[in-house]
């Protein structure tokens, strides 16, 4: 999965902000999945937050290096972690 692909599925997804954690809800058919709620880590939450319909991996790549104090293959790792965890949430 590409990041304009996961960009599209953020559409799939409600995010809220509960205390000082993120939740990802699923829809379906506009309906919230209350019943399957997802939990983001920093990272995952970095990640959610800075994909928009333009954004490469390398974009993300480089924000997580330089947010994270992480190497350039960690950040890569972690997004692609990210997106196939979010891609089984469907």
């Amino acid at each position: 999965m590409d990041l304009q692909t996961l960009y599209k599925l953020k559409a799939k997804f409600v995010a809220r902000e509960v205390g000082n954690e993120m939740i990802l809800v699923p829809l379906t058919g506009n309906v919230a999945q209350m019943s399957e709620l997802f939990t983001l880590n920093e990272t995952a939450r970095f990640i959610w937050q800075n994909i928009t319909e333009n954004t490469t991996i390398a974009d993300i790549e480089y924000l997580m290096t330089n947010e994270f104090d992480i190497d350039t293959e960690t950040a890569k790792e972690d997004i692609e972690k990210f997106m196939k965890q979010l891609e089984s949430m469907l």
